[in-house]
């Protein structure tokens, strides 16, 4: 991203292909090749791996429980353990079928998907309204997002960058690749709003927590979460329609599906804590049927109502001092 434009710089640096990031590029062509494995066969390689990771990425995998138990207090241990273990096989089916984006044509990629609630799309665009796809961290959210733009839908995001300037130019490439706008987090929302005022759609991520002078604490399943409070303001400012959308790989269907839920209404209201919490009820209602979909390795619950330390940080340590 340049000075003055908002927008991720795409194009190619030559510093890129310094012997540092060979590992990097290697790991982008195996991506590549698996987008031309027979999928069934790609999903079962996939899975093999999922019992591999519960038992050594310890860290990630307390972060997981920890969600999973704060938002699910009556779930067996038993119970906890098999949502982590589909969770994780799901994700690992979805980047491994990553390369798929950058090497398969619109149309193999649009029979990947199964949409439903479709008519919610069509009655705002018919109504020439803006949307702001309001859409949760599930292991298929870009595809969900470069599935949309391939349909010719005009779209902008927001995204923070990858640690990795390789595998980061790899992946926001490969979101603008049907011309869909990438924006970095710290452009801010002035040129979101002027994108969507533009006649553009927004994706937006609402779920991510953001800290606590940015934030309100409201409900999220069965805990008290900091949320941002942005999605009415924006809502206010554009006079966009907001549809919450969920994206998700069937791992027995051995395909995404894109889950759609009616415009919210009335949105927004004169309550901002209202509003921030029927977001997070949205996410919940979504979430119903595929709790496994979600990134639950985040820490969505690191800012903590009643204490300055980090949710996450005593168990993160004991971990670590094994």
């Amino acid at each position: 991203m340049s000075g003055q434009d908002p927008v991720y710089d795409a194009q190619f640096k030559f510093r890129y292909l310094h012997p540092r990031h060979w590992p990097t590029w290697l790991s982008i062509a195996l991506l590549w090749l698996l987008a031309w494995l027979p999928v069934r066969a790609r999903d079962a390689f996939a899975a093999a791996f999922a019992p591999v990771l519960v038992k050594f990425a310890q860290k990630q995998c307390y972060i997981a429980r920890t969600n999973i138990q704060l938002c699910f207090p009556n779930l067996a241990d038993d119970e906890v353990e098999a949502m982590l273990l589909h969770s994780i096989r799901a994700g690992l089916m979805t980047f491994f079928a990553y390369g798929e984006w950058t090497a398969r044509s619109p149309e193999f990629l649009q029979a990947r998907f199964r949409v439903h609630g479709q008519e919610h799309i069509d009655a705002c665009l018919a109504e020439q309204k803006q949307i702001i796809f309001m859409i949760p961290h599930t292991w298929a959210i870009d595809a969900g997002g470069l599935y949309l733009t391939s349909l010719g839908m005009p779209m902008c995001t927001m995204m923070h960058s990858a640690k990795n300037e390789v595998f980061d130019w790899f992946i926001n490439r490969q979101r603008a690749r049907f011309n869909g706008i990438v924006y970095e987090r710290d452009a801010g929302i002035k040129a979101v709003i002027k994108t969507i005022r533009d006649g553009k759609h927004f994706f937006y991520l609402p779920d991510q927590d953001h800290g606590r002078d940015a934030s309100i604490f409201v409900p999220f399943f069965a805990e008290m979460k900091a949320t941002l409070p942005a999605l009415p303001k924006l809502v206010k400012l554009t006079k966009a329609s907001v549809i919450p959308v969920l994206s998700v790989y069937n791992t027995k269907a051995h395909r995404y599906e894109l889950i759609v839920r009616p415009p919210m209404s009335p949105y927004p209201t004169a309550d901002i804590t209202a509003d921030t919490r029927a977001m997070n009820a949205e996410i919940e209602a979504l979430l119903g049927d595929w709790p496994e979909q979600y990134m639950w390795f985040l820490k969505y619950f690191q800012t903590q109502p009643d204490s300055p330390e980090g949710r996450y940080e005593a168990g993160i340590r004991k971990i670590r001092g094994r």
